[in-house]
């Protein structure tokens, strides 16, 4: 498509996501005007993946809170730490126009994972479970459940890998 669309493609999905992101956060919060202000499509991606919320997500920990592992040398900001069907995890919500395969989407479960032992290495607590909650456009929501341990390893080689190239 040219880099000036990749750029304006890759800006309009990140701008979404972060919309969609507030929403999860702000009704998960139970602030009362959570849906003031967003956009009717934010909010159809939203209302894909509320009943999930709804059904699956309890006994909320943390939203949005920056992380570290001195372990990983990494750090970042989660989503969501709660308890999904009642096992204590590590969820992340996503946006996206078409359904994803899910030997695509490594990248997703690994950060979870690194999230993970960032949470573990701060308060001790183990957390095993990874969860990607997906809002597809035009069609039904990806809710994909994970073990961390079958992506930490390969989240640490590619932390490796970028420090002998960047040396970060």
């Amino acid at each position: 498509v040219g880099e000036e669309t990749a750029k304006k493609i890759t800006t309009q999905a990140s701008v979404r996501g972060t919309k969609v992101h507030q929403l999860c956060e702000d009704y998960i919060n139970n602030v009362s005007e959570y849906r003031a202000k967003h956009m009717p499509v934010n909010l159809e991606s939203f209302d894909s993946i509320r009943p999930i919320i709804d059904k699956s997500i309890n006994n909320v920990v943390m939203q949005e809170v920056p992380l570290y592992s001195h372990y990983l040398e990494v750090g970042g900001r989660v989503d969501c730490i709660a308890e999904w069907d009642g096992t204590l995890s590590v969820i992340d919500f996503k946006t996206s126009k078409r359904p994803k395969e899910k030997a695509k989407i490594d990248n997703y479960f690994m950060q979870a994972s690194a999230y993970c032992v960032m949470f573990e290495e701060l308060t001790k607590i183990p957390i095993k479970q990874i969860i990607i909650l997906i809002a597809v456009d035009n069609d039904d929501p990806q809710v994909f459940v994970e073990d961390r341990d079958n992506y930490i390893f390969d989240f640490i080689d590619v932390r490796k890998e970028y420090k002998q190239v960047y040396g970060k």
